[in-house]
């Protein structure tokens, strides 16, 4: 979704007056406590705005939303599932060499380790450690390089490249 990020997505129905369970994708979510307004995902290519009425934490991660127009149980179900974003200009800055995931995809991806350019076609947010997925632009082969520091030789976000360090047996697998 150009110019938007996903912050979650709607997990459940809470109760039957409309109330969602909004789960958080997001390392610090008391950073979006005080938004007004959450973007859902309506088809591929659009989102449509909900006005939040209220909402109260129901974990770090989890919270129980009320939005403006959906005051039944019939309008809430039809929430369930759907993605949540937020305009990126709502990001909290990073440091230099920090960046999101979302950033890198479209990337060029070089590696010594690897024969010719690739470029990263995304990123997989997985519970024990994040994996990059490349492409080879020459053979049209995919690989899933573990996001690790380790592997991560240098990031140019000017010229809107990356530079990795996998072990070359990553990219025949």
């Amino acid at each position: 979704m150009e110019g938007y990020f996903q912050l979650g997505y709607i997990k459940k129905k809470h109760g039957f007056k409309g109330a969602v369970v909004l789960f958080l994708d997001t390392d610090n979510p008391s950073y979006y406590e005080s938004i007004n307004v959450l973007f859902v995902n309506d088809s591929d290519t659009t989102v449509l705005p909900y006005f939040i009425s209220s909402n109260k934490k129901l974990k770090s991660n989890e919270w129980i939303l009320n939005f403006e127009d959906v005051s039944s149980e019939e309008q809430s179900s039809r929430l369930i599932g759907k993605a949540v974003f937020l305009p990126e200009n709502m990001l909290p800055s990073l440091n230099p060499e920090q960046f999101y995931y979302h950033e890198i995809i479209g990337y060029k991806a070089i590696d010594s380790a690897s024969s010719g350019d690739m470029i990263v076609l995304d990123v997989i947010d997985r519970p024990l450690q994040p994996l990059i997925r490349v492409k080879n632009i020459e053979t049209e082969k995919t690989s899933l390089i573990p996001l690790v520091d380790h592997f991560i030789k240098n990031i140019d976000k000017k010229s809107r490249m990356i530079e990795l360090c996998a072990h070359p047996d990553l990219y025949t697998i």
